[in-house]
């Protein structure tokens, strides 16, 4: 699970997310992801639902582009949104902390269909590297709530 590193964060990622966990109930989490291009949090109850607003976020920034486009049962509407504006500084948004943990995450590549990046649990002040969503989850599902 994870390769252990020492405590480091890329405060230049435009991507970098603050997972802020409040609640685990059923073994589910639920809290708040914090980013520079909304002031407000993007709140979430359960790992699917983090992993797709994470994944709407990059797709608007187009940062780390995916290298598979998702496939989808009804193809939804191609708006032509513009690229969001930055609302904050990286180094405000990781202020934050969660009720049960921290998470500061930078996904760097997604590639063939899953995430690779690292991410820094706060509280135990050490980052973790992560070759897939799935070993990314594992990561997050190690905190008792």
């Amino acid at each position: 699970m994870g390769e252990k590193q020492p405590y480091y964060i890329n405060l230049s990622a435009p991507n970098l997310v603050n997972i802020c966990m409040d609640e685990r109930m059923d073994g589910e989490p639920s809290g708040r992801l914090y980013h520079c291009y909304d002031e407000k949090p993007w709140e979430f109850a359960s790992f699917l639902q983090m992993l797709n607003l994470m994944d709407q976020l990059y797709d608007s920034i187009s940062f780390p582009q995916a290298s598979a486009k998702t496939r989808y049962f009804n193809e939804p509407e191609q708006t032509g949104q513009p690229l969001p504006v930055k609302q904050q500084e990286q180094k405000d948004i990781i202020q934050h902390s969660g009720k049960l943990a921290t998470f500061i995450t930078y996904v760097q590549y997604r590639q063939n269909s899953t995430w690779q990046g690292e991410t820094v649990w706060a509280e135990k002040e050490q980052m973790y590297r992560f070759s897939s969503t799935l070993e990314f989850i594992r990561l997050l599902d190690n905190v008792e709530g």
